[in-house]
């Protein structure tokens, strides 16, 4: 038979737990009572948390899987809910997806296994969602976004008085396109109603204050990607790379753009500046990986220009083969009039590939370093573009040492500061426990 004791812990506020004496100027509050054992002192000091995402693509599941680590180290719970079985945004299987759900994690779910976020299921998702916050009492929800419905849903269900912190996870700044007085007014009405951010970097932090969420309310680190596999990854294929050219038709010097083929991007532009650069000349190519409506035109620009013979396309390519593509490329280029991050970017820096982005790129100034590990030009100035094209590709003592800075620039950008960062976020929004208690928790 355990010993009983009466002993004092703080405790956090949580809906349908202990209700201890209110204490107007502290989120913890002091409570006595009896416990029969250690592990229910634990039990109450746990941190349960929700993550909700529409779809757990490849490029989620290393975000994902690093938070749980972290959080069941703590000794707190988590758990997952994925909107959609399918990616409304990538036609290829998402293998990394496929593999996180055949380990059969726990605590995981799907609530609409053959649609997307493309489809429109408003009743499934809202009785999946509520299902969800009654079966695992969250004390803090992770959602992407605050405009997905699903989001909008979570929120509606706070400002009904469910008792949750509320983050969204964004990568939206103030210069992505034209803004409207009146569409930000509404942004601010609605974002008020999250407790907190986890957004791409500090352009996105001053973002996210100007819609109402203080910079001690959000934190960086949304858009990190699994640098130690690409790294690695891109290591292997230059092992194979008469191989890789081969399956690929891959030409001998080639820059690589990945990017969907919508206006924004400025593929038009990158062809553009690629053949005032004459680099073809000099036997380098342009390959673009990517699709989307804008191609027919991508296509004519490069008829246009006769640039046929040194411009190749590829279409979708599946996450595992990209770090083949960084690896035997010489440098990566991002030439979006705006562009919430640039993931692509981060990709080309854990293969050792410097990079020309514009100055509206999120990994602007953020990631990418402007003659520390790459170039930042304006967007839409094609000139400056192909005269940072020719000084990359013509100076290999340049390349090489923007090459070594980019890898040791990305190193932080890992799942590890996502997690990191998610977790110290939920706590100072909720309330820390005492160091003591946390520790034993993820002792325990």
């Amino acid at each position: 038979m355990h010993d009983q004791s009466r002993i004092g812990v703080r405790i956090r506020h949580r809906a349908g737990g202990v209700h201890p004496r209110q204490d107007s100027c502290c989120l913890m509050d002091v409570v006595t009572f009896d416990l029969p054992c250690c592990s229910t002192v634990l039990a109450l000091l746990q941190m349960r948390f929700l993550f909700v995402i529409g779809n757990l693509s490849d490029y989620h599941v290393p975000r994902y899987e690093a938070l749980a680590k972290l959080a069941i180290a703590r000794g707190d719970k988590i758990s997952l809910v994925e909107v959609f079985g399918r990616s409304g945004a990538y036609l290829f299987p998402q293998e990394g997806r496929i593999a996180f759900f055949q380990g059969s994690p726990p605590d995981a779910v799907t609530l609409i296994e053959g649609a997307s976020e493309t489809d429109h299921h408003w009743l499934r998702v809202g009785n999946g969602l509520l299902t969800a916050l009654r079966q695992y009492s969250p004390d803090v929800v992770v959602t992407l976004g605050y405009n997905t419905y699903y989001s909008l849903f979570l929120w509606l269900l706070k400002v009904l008085g469910r008792r949750f912190t509320l983050i969204y996870m964004s990568d939206s700044k103030a210069d992505d396109g034209r803004r409207y007085a009146l569409k930000e007014r509404l942004k601010q009405a609605l974002v008020s109603g999250f407790d907190g951010a986890l957004v791409a970097g500090e352009k996105h932090r001053a973002y996210a204050r100007s819609l109402g969420i203080p910079m001690s309310r959000s934190r960086t680190g949304f858009d990190v990607i699994d640098v130690e596999y690409f790294s690695a990854a891109s290591r292997v294929a230059l092992a194979s790379a008469s191989t890789i050219r081969c399956n690929f038709g891959l030409p001998a010097r080639y820059a690589i753009c990945v990017s969907r083929f919508i206006r924004r991007k400025n593929v038009d532009l990158l062809i553009e500046a690629f053949c005032r650069s004459q680099l073809h000349s000099a036997g380098l190519s342009l390959l673009l990986v990517g699709q989307g409506p804008c191609g027919p035109e991508v296509r004519d620009a490069i008829d246009r220009l006769g640039m046929h013979r040194h411009i190749q396309i590829l279409g979708s390519v599946p996450y595992c083969e990209m770090p083949a593509l960084y690896s035997l490329a010489e440098f990566a280029v991002l030439p979006s009039a705006y562009d919430q991050w640039g993931l692509c970017i981060s990709e080309a820096f854990a293969a050792a590939k410097p990079a020309i982005v514009t100055r509206t790129c999120g990994v602007a100034n953020e990631l990418v370093l402007d003659g520390i590990n790459g170039f930042i030009v304006e967007p839409g100035d094609a000139a400056t573009l192909a005269d940072r094209l020719v000084k990359l590709s013509t100076d290999d003592a340049l390349r090489e040492r923007f090459s070594q800075n980019a890898v040791s620039t990305v190193r932080r950008w890992t799942p590890t500061l996502f997690a990191r960062n998610v977790i110290e976020l939920a706590d100072s929004l909720t309330g820390a426990a005492t160091s003591l208690a946390r520790n034993r928790g993820a002792a325990a």
